[in-house]
């Protein structure tokens, strides 16, 4: 109730108006009785409680279909706006009226535990605040915060297919809007960094990689849905080798009892592989963060540091691996085997080649020391 009373406190000027619209998605909530109460009086204000839970997609689309509206912000139930977010929001969508939308920023609080650091490290929250990374022509922006344009005959909504807490259906929807907004002789989207919300960290900063495999899980069908913002990579990344040890293993296992030698060889390999890619990529992950672009992290918000600040990003790896398996389960789950080693464009070509060159660099070198020392392993268990 606390942030949705911020919410419903918002100043405007007189040449805005305002309708909340809230959707609540568990019909089961104990409070929806006290929103009522509180808020069901107020003529600006709907409360809509879906008969089931829908998921993120799905209640937003109920929420787009309830707007009459030329504009709508879009705001995760956890964020802590700004006063002035719906002042900030008219400014930037009178400066550029036919955008398709508008990219808020979306701020989290200070990294102060190895987890909440680890999680800056792993890059899962780099878009986040990407309004003030780009100015214009902004890729995608996270619906914790999201303005888009209402008043035109697009069609569009929120994809169902994309996982119901999340994951994809953000950039989908961003990539439409702004496709239908040129179609329109409009305008893509543009940052509004000034229109601003804090983001907690999730159940109080708590360890738990869930969400990241989640939205990773969500959002690796976009590189069959986009194939124009796609490339291909010349190596497999840590997860598509984990699976590959994953495969060696569970063939080792079936093959044991009927041929003990292949059978133990392969279940070896298994194991050495998964060694041999963790540990490289935690090495890497170690100098690119210490010694080769330490300037990238230098800015976080965070109060972690030297010994602390290794864990950190030793937990980033870990973090980053697991949410590139969620990638890896959803292409498996999909049935789109020729997806693998395919990578979507986070910035769909709005920086260039660069960031896809750097990616597949990265996971050349990786891929390389990881063949290197499994064959050290390899070497040394034969000397044994």
């Amino acid at each position: 109730m606390q942030y949705l009373d911020a919410f419903l406190a918002l100043r405007h000027s007189s040449t805005c108006e305002v309708m909340f619209i809230i959707i609540v998605d568990d019909p089961l909530s104990p409070r929806v009785a006290d929103l009522m109460r509180k808020y069901g009086h107020r003529m600006d204000v709907r409360i809509r409680v879906n008969s089931q839970n829908l998921g993120a997609s799905a209640s937003r689309n109920r929420g787009l279909q309830e707007s009459a509206a030329e504009w709508v912000l879009f705001l995760d139930d956890d964020v802590t706006p700004n006063d002035d977010l719906l002042l900030e929001a008219e400014k930037a969508i009178s400066a550029h009226p036919r955008a398709a939308g508008f990219v808020g920023n979306a701020k989290f609080p200070s990294a102060d535990s190895i987890f909440t650091a680890a999680v800056h490290l792993a890059g899962v929250t780099y878009f986040w605040d990407i309004a003030e990374k780009i100015d214009s022509d902004v890729p995608w922006g996270v619906t914790a915060n999201l303005i888009a344009r209402r008043n035109v005959p697009d069609g569009v909504y929120f994809d169902l297919q994309f996982p119901k807490t999340g994951g994809g259906e953000d950039i989908d929807y961003c990539r439409k809007k702004r496709g239908s907004s040129l179609a329109y002789g409009g305008e893509p989207f543009w940052a509004a960094p000034k229109v601003r919300v804090t983001h907690p960290w999730w159940y109080g900063g708590s360890r738990s990689y869930w969400r990241f495999y989640m939205w990773s899980k969500g959002d690796g069908g976009l590189v069959k849905m986009y194939p124009e913002h796609c490339y291909r990579d010349v190596s497999p990344n840590a997860a598509e080798c984990l699976l590959l040890s994953a495969v060696a293993l569970l063939a080792g296992l079936s093959l044991a009892p009927f041929d003990v030698n292949h059978g133990r060889r392969a279940v070896v390999f298994g194991i050495s592989l998964s060694a041999s890619t963790m540990l490289v990529n935690i090495m890497y992950d170690l100098y690119r963060h210490l010694y080769l672009h330490p300037e990238r992290v230098r800015g976080m918000k965070t109060t972690v540091t030297g010994v602390r600040w290794t864990c950190a990003i030793v937990e980033g790896t870990f973090l980053r691996v697991f949410s590139e398996w969620g990638r890896v389960v959803g292409i498996l789950e999909r049935g789109e085997y020729a997806m693998f080693m395919n990578r979507f464009d986070w910035f769909c070509g709005r920086w260039g080649d660069g960031p896809k060159n750097e990616e597949r660099a990265n996971n050349l070198y990786k891929f390389a020391l990881t063949i290197l020392a499994l064959a050290m392993l390899a070497a040394m268990m034969s000397a044994m």
